[in-house]
Parts: structure tokens; C-alpha cells; sequence
């Protein structure tokens, strides 16, 4: 194991940070308690966007909205329709109504948790979500949520 520098300890507390605010803000957002899962049995859309957003960050071709760059650590949401661009949490929720959905690709037209059609996984420093319109969700296919194996 090599010896962590001072600059690897704050790196990890500030990520420790991160998941534990953006656990709370699932939890005041209705979501509860995360829900441990392995990536390897998470639905086929959250395995597809993590490993675009890993390959966008491996080529340097991911961006960042301004508050992740100039507002200290806190949880980063990753979008899964757009996986290269990571943005802050206020961000998201501005964002919200003009997303689309990934079934179809028309707007999913969400304005907030409670009408019940995002998709959320929250990994250990970023919050992966996808939103389905009311059609696309209400045709639903459990494999194809949050949880699951594929889909």
C-alpha cells in the first residue's frame, strides 16, 4: 500500500463529506436511506452511464458545471442522458423539467421527486439519476429502474 500524503487524507475526508450530504439530501428528498447495491447488480442504465462518465473522465473529455469547480466538495449528479457533463445538485434540480427520457427520448416533464419517475443510485461520491416520462414510466419495467440485474 503506498504511504497516503496529507493531500490523499483531505482528498477522501472531502469525498466522505460529499456522499454523507448527498445521502441526507436523498433522505430530506424523500428517497430514505440509501440502499446498498453492488454496481455489477445495478440496472443496465446506471451501469452504462457510470462507465461513460469513468471513460469521459479517463480521455479528460468531461465537463463540470462552474459550481463543482468553484463551490467546495459536495456531491456531484451525474445525469444519464448526458453522463460527460457532471453538475452540481442545484443544477439538477433546475434542470429537472427540460431532461429527457431515456425510453423515448421526448421531455420527461418532472418537476419534482414526488411524482415517483426518477431513477436514482448514489454511488459513493456521485448521485446517478435518470428521469422517464409519465408514459414511459407507467408501461414500467421493475428490471429497468433502480435496482436490478440489467435492463
Amino acid at each position: 500500500m503506498k504511504d497516503r500524503t496529507p493531500r490523499d487524507i483531505a482528498v477522501d475526508d472531502q469525498l466522505r463529506a460529499a456522499g454523507a450530504e448527498g445521502a441526507q439530501w436523498l433522505a430530506d428528498s424523500g428517497w430514505g436511506p440509501p440502499v446498498k447495491v453492488p454496481v455489477q447488480q445495478a440496472a443496465g442504465w446506471l451501469q452504462e452511464t457510470r462507465s461513460r462518465m469513468l471513460a469521459s473522465q479517463e480521455d479528460e473529455s468531461c465537463t463540470w458545471c462552474d459550481h463543482l469547480i468553484h463551490g467546495g466538495p459536495q456531491p456531484v449528479v451525474v445525469h444519464a442522458e448526458h453522463p460527460t457533463h457532471l453538475v452540481c445538485r442545484a443544477c439538477s434540480i433546475t434542470a429537472r423539467p427540460n431532461r429527457a427520457c431515456l425510453d423515448c427520448g421526448k421531455p420527461a416533464d418532472s418537476k419534482s421527486p414526488a411524482d415517483g419517475r426518477e431513477d436514482v443510485f448514489m454511488g459513493p461520491v456521485a448521485i446517478y439519476t435518470r428521469l422517464r416520462c409519465a408514459p414511459c414510466h407507467a408501461r414500467g419495467n421493475p428490471r429497468r429502474g433502480t435496482f436490478g440485474q440489467g435492463g
